[in-house]
């Protein structure tokens, strides 16, 4: 991999959160284990070491209330934008912030590390690349057909191939139970690190056909050919999309002494 000079970069990270959710309504202000969703990744987004500034993105003013109240900074961005990254460009661009590199910090991560960020941020600032973002190796079968959990190949130098809901690559002449004995899996954790030319040519850009088919926003920038670092987390991720998620997600926290 050919790699950047080492300067100082600057980091701003912007967490999204709609009100709106289909199978979750008012997802981020759904109580975990005593705490909101949207307070839970908060924390963890906050020990990075790497972002100067951090700030939620939101169309609902129930949620700036929220996250101004445990400490947090919120602005309010209009409800019709289409997706989180589109949130996270007009919320920088209404900052006026000038920051290198912006990450797009999902808002139903509440295992996000911050450490993470950190490696992702280190790791991505002298590549080459336009995007960086985590994945961690599959070793669920029901993680490997889920089509909620987004896979990932990539190439020899961490560079992302394509992103899907099925299960890339396929093993052919292997009984689906034993694929993951036969060849390494990726799952992709939605957490990215742009650089500020790929942000702006995200919202330019108009949706592309894979990006439709595989309702994968990520597909936009990947198929007008910028590319994706992909580094590895050993750190398990549950995202949030259902109160059965949701239960899950509370008897990881207190099996692993998760406050």
């Amino acid at each position: 991999m050919k790699f950047r000079e080492e300067r100082d970069l600057t980091a701003i990270g912007v967490i999204p959160a709609r009100i709106a959710s289909t199978r979750l309504p008012a997802k981020p202000l759904h109580k975990l284990n005593g705490k909101t969703l949207i307070e839970r990744v908060w924390e963890r987004a906050i020990a990075a070491k790497n972002l100067n500034k951090l700030v939620v993105a939101t169309d609902s003013q129930e949620i700036i209330d929220a996250v101004r109240a445990f400490g947090g900074e919120a602005i309010m961005t209009s409800p019709d934008l289409p997706t989180g990254t589109d949130r996270i460009y007009k919320a920088v661009q209404e900052l006026g912030d000038d920051s290198d590199l912006v990450f797009n910090i999902q808002g139903d991560e509440p295992l996000l590390i911050g450490e993470d960020l950190d490696l992702l941020f280190n790791r991505f600032a002298i590549s080459l690349c336009d995007v960086g973002t985590l994945i961690k190796r599959i070793d669920s079968i029901d993680e490997l057909f889920a089509d909620s959990v987004v896979k990932v190949a990539i190439e020899m130098d961490n560079k992302a191939l394509y992103f899907s809901r099925s299960p890339i690559p396929f093993t052919r002449g292997v009984e689906k139970e034993d694929w993951l004995k036969s060849q390494v899996y990726w799952k992709h954790i939605g957490i990215y690190c742009y650089r500020r030319k790929a942000l702006d040519d995200f919202y330019r850009l108009p949706q592309t056909d894979l990006e439709v088919s595989e309702s994968l926003e990520q597909l936009r920038l990947l198929q007008n050919g910028n590319k994706f670092l992909c580094v590895e987390t050993k750190n398990e991720y549950f995202a949030i999309d259902t109160p059965e998620d949701v239960a899950k997600v509370e008897k990881y926290m207190t099996a692993n002494g998760i406050d």
